[in-house]
């Protein structure tokens, strides 16, 4: 299994341009993500799985509800980048050091849970699909 990279910001240099572009950007991987959640909900509730696999009812029951978890946070976090996303043109009228400061931190902070939550479900879709490949029939 690969090894999570953790969060560097890079974002002191930049312009309000790419600011925007970087949150846009997380912003559509987010609701792909979402979107690949909810079909991964949905394959939980077909009847694709092995009916004589051990405990398999507690294990898809586990899954649905970290699936829904991570729908509900990736929805949150959607909403949140599109509100720091439109709030980013306020950058502009920043003339104090504190201020620009204040606006970068808060922009690091909500890329590096964005990056965690990535990670976090990038682990959890993989530990899904060695399970699906286990259980799914193939007959």
């Amino acid at each position: 299994m690969n090894t999570l990279q953790d969060y560097k910001g890079f974002n002191r240099e930049k312009s309000i341009e790419e600011l925007q572009y970087t949150m846009l950007n997380h912003i559509e991987n987010l609701q792909a993500v979402k979107e690949e959640l909810q079909f991964l909900q949905f394959l939980t509730q077909a009847q694709i799985f092995n009916p004589n696999t051990m405990d398999l009812f507690e294990r898809l029951e586990h899954f649905k509800k970290e699936l829904d978890k991570r729908i509900h946070k990736s929805g949150k976090l959607i909403i949140d980048a599109n509100f720091h996303a439109n709030q980013i043109a306020n950058k502009i009228e920043c003339d104090e050091l504190a201020c620009d400061n204040y606006f970068i931190n808060a922009h690091n902070e909500l890329e590096q849970y964005i990056h965690q939550f990535s990670n976090q479900t990038s682990k959890f879709k993989q530990e899904l699909f060695q399970y699906f490949k286990s259980v799914i029939k193939t007959e």
